[in-house]
């Protein structure tokens, strides 16, 4: 505590304080935020409510939106809009913008444009997303505060200071978002006088205030949003910023139309001066901000607008006059969202309804516009209720995709989106027959437990012990099917309607090469950073490219491990190379190469791939073009950017082995009969109190699923019913049938029918 009241001197003393002072009387309150929104909905009950969208992160100060729409206790098909006031507490000017916004249409909802954007279109404003902190800044606690109040150092007291960054509690909202979570600053960011301000949070969509948001957004999937800022320091003044151009070299794919939306609005807002207009500039910095995330989840265009001056809570008279200004670019956006409008030169959107070409029943689908697509997009889907999507594209031509999973892909080709109205298209999926794969597992006549993943768009993974039944449609799809001390085996199968058999024969492994980083990295050659960690592992430790696995590959690296001595490749039986891979990189421009050479000089690209698959997984890939041969063995990233801000936490790589064996497929008729019922595994084993326990049907059955003790005693029945075929699943809790909790031991699930008993063993542990 002492050296915080000493840094609080040092800063008077070299005049980095802010001046402590009072906030304006004008700005709302929490509470008079909260009291108008009922008045408005009390007033106006047909077209305007309250809506509790959640609760901040530390007081569980309730999060409220209004709705303004006609029949607002309904979600019809119409295009949603989203208005967000603040995100940072000392930034209070949004959030009278906001409250303007919705008395003002509420207040004309009988006169045009009014009574259209009622309507046509469903509005949702939320004054504050920050209410705990907007109290900080209200109360004049402390009118620089820019973050929540979560409890940082958990002593139990809001720690806050005078000083401009070094609010020790909080985190940025706009810090918070997932996408690019990574890039925002940590707890002590170090340089800077701001050292907390910034703070992104322990982990991406931690904040509550951060989750209300996702929980409206997943609901509504807004097409255009406006979220309100202003700049403590001036720099970023009178500016609107659409997503995206990282440092001016890396443009979103729908870079010039999102610049054209925040164009329109910032040339409706004249600046303080009353000369000129707002200006719109790309996001240059990816740092877990919101405009970004709601543009890479859910394809909405939002601008981040930086209004008022460096004065960013100014007395009533330029409060008003920012109001005012400012709202003539709310008007736009909403006129350039309506079906038509004489307001805006374009009122360009692509929308349509997409259902069953059998049924005619609304679909849930993904809508790719091919000419701006990426990657790294959450897909864009049109509404499961209503099967409505609405897709913002300037004028022109597009080739449009539809997919689901159970479907065909429709691709529209030469799509026309006109300038002055929507586009109306109407799709009908064609349905793909049912089909199942009934198969085994086999080593030797043995079942073997193994990891099937089937699919590569919509995969599926099931974990199975020897036997299993999958549930799927009609087509080709490739399969990978992995099982420890196994060879794996990679292919594909094609499905017709109906029943489908397949039965794997995977040989024991012989292992030609392994290296688990248990023993340090005496086999390897190593160029750049690498490093032995633990903190990162499928087990123990693993390798890592990231500057000692804290932080980011290094700006246009081109770093390798690779093995010291070289690796024979027998002609014998099938080579594979195995390895569990954690990659986090910049997608299309930082790559994560397998490469493999003969002469430890010339080197062949085998395996590559960008983007953040941030989580451990199995990469299978076959040597047997090398056979006979020896050969080195590379795993290669490099960096193409042109600033730090462009690389990405890297390359985790664990449990690299070079395995030599056989994996056939075989349908054998002398082969045992393929099964019509699977038990498999619950997860988790040992569990407690609670797993889960999945069995598949081939056929329509009469079942029993029922837990026994090793007794044979009855503890519990789950269930006994008719079932079509299918997969389920039921959580057992740790229950007897009386509703009384078991004590720990060993337990056995059984599932049974007219024909056959299936048994699991699973461990209760307390």
């Amino acid at each position: 505590m002492q050296k915080r009241y000493f840094l609080i001197i040092l800063l008077i003393c070299t005049g980095l304080i802010l001046q402590i002072q009072a906030i304006p009387s004008c700005y709302y309150t929490y509470d008079q935020i909260s009291q108008l929104l009922t008045t408005y909905e009390n007033q106006y009950p047909d077209i305007a409510k309250k809506v509790l969208i959640g609760y901040s992160q530390q007081d569980h100060i309730p999060i409220y939106a209004m709705r303004i729409t006609d029949n607002v206790n309904q979600d019809e098909e119409e295009p949603a809009l989203l208005f967000v006031g603040q995100v940072h507490a000392e930034e209070v000017l949004g959030v009278q913008i906001t409250m303007s916004n919705i008395a003002e249409i509420l207040h004309n909802r009988n006169q045009l444009p009014y009574m259209q954007w009622i309507n046509q279109l469903d509005l949702w404003f939320v004054p504050t997303l920050n209410p705990e902190g907007h109290n900080v800044v209200t109360s004049n606690l402390d009118i620089s505060y820019r973050k929540n109040k979560r409890d940082n150092n958990m002593n139990g007291i809001f720690d806050f200071s005078p000083l401009v960054g070094y609010d020790i509690d909080g985190v940025d909202i706009n810090r918070n978002f997932s996408f690019n979570w990574v890039h925002g600053d940590t707890l002590l960011q170090p340089g800077g006088l701001e050292v907390y301000d910034y703070y992104r949070g322990p982990a991406p969509m931690s904040e509550s205030e951060n989750q209300a948001i996702k929980q409206l957004a997943e609901q509504y999937k807004f097409i255009y949003s406006i979220c309100w800022h202003s700049s403590r320091t001036g720099n970023l003044s009178e500016k609107c910023y659409y997503s995206y151009n990282w440092k001016n070299v890396r443009p979103s794919p729908d870079v010039a139309f999102s610049a054209s939306i925040s164009s329109g609005i910032a040339s409706q807002i004249t600046k303080e001066t009353g000369t000129g207009t707002y200006s719109a500039f790309p996001n240059l910095s990816r740092q877990g901000a919101f405009h970004d995330w709601m543009y890479q989840q859910y394809g909405t265009f939002q601008s981040l607008i930086e209004c008022g001056t460096s004065n960013i809570q100014p007395d009533s008279t330029l409060m008003v006059n920012t109001v005012q200004r400012c709202s003539n670019g709310v008007r736009w956006l909403i006129n350039r969202a309506l079906p038509s409008s004489s307001a805006v030169s374009s009122s360009s959107m692509l929308t349509g309804k997409i259902r069953d070409a059998v049924s005619n029943e609304p679909l849930e689908a993904e809508i790719i516009i091919q000419q701006h697509h990426a990657p790294w997009f959450r897909p864009r889907t049109s509404n499961p209720i209503t099967g409505r999507f609405y897709r913002p594209l300037a004028t022109g031509t597009y080739t449009v995709q539809i997919r689901k999973k159970g479907y065909w892909d429709t691709i529209i080709p030469n799509q026309v989106v006109q300038n002055n109205s929507w586009t109306q298209i109407e799709v009908l999926l064609q349905p793909k027959a049912s089909a199942t794969l009934i198969g085994k597992i086999n080593c030797a006549g043995d079942n073997v437990s193994a990891r099937i993943i089937i699919g590569d768009v919509f995969p599926d993974t099931l974990f199975v012990n020897g036997n299993f039944i999958y549930h799927g449609y009609e087509g080709e799809y490739p399969v990978k099917v992995y099982a420890e001390g196994h060879f794996p085996w990679e292919g594909s199968i094609t499905l017709s309607p109906g029943e489908n058999e397949l039965t794997l024969e995977l040989s024991a492994a012989e292992v030609l090469f392994s290296e688990d980083w248990e023993s340090g990295t005496d086999r390897w050659e190593i160029n750049g950073p690498w490093v032995r960690e633990n903190t990162l592992s499928v087990s123990g430790y693993a390798i890592t490219d990231s500057w000692g696995g804290n932080g980011f590959y290094a700006m246009n690296c081109d770093v390798w491990i690779k093995t010291a001595q070289p690796i024979y490749i027998p002609t014998d039986a099938s080579t594979m190379l195995l390895f569990d891979s954690h990659l986090y990189t910049e997608y299309q421009y930082d790559t994560a190469k397998v490469e493999i050479s003969t002469d430890n000089l010339n080197w062949e690209c085998i395996s590559e791939k960008s983007g953040q698959l941030d989580y451990f997984q199995k990469e299978m890939v076959s040597l047997d073009s090398f056979q006979g041969q020896n050969i080195y063995l590379r795993f290669r990233l490099t960096d193409n950017s042109n600033d730090m801000d462009l690389t990405d936490p890297g390359w985790t790589i664990d449990n690299i082995q070079i395995i030599n064996g056989n994996a056939t497929s075989a349908n054998d008729p002398t082969l045992p009969a393929l099964p019509r019922m699977v038990l498999y595994p619950n997860f988790p084993n040992p569990f407690n109190p609670e797993t889960t326990i999945r069995y598949s049907l081939a056929e329509p059955s009469d079942i029993i699923l029922a837990i026994y003790n090793l007794r044979g005693q009855l503890i519990c029945q789950l269930e006994k019913s008719s079932k079509n075929a299918g997969d389920y699943q039921v959580i057992w809790n740790g229950k007897d049938n009386n509703g009384k909790d078991v004590g720990s031991g060993i337990y056995l699930c059984i599932l049974s029918d007219k024909k056959a008993k299936l048994l699991q063993k699973m461990v209760l542990c307390k």
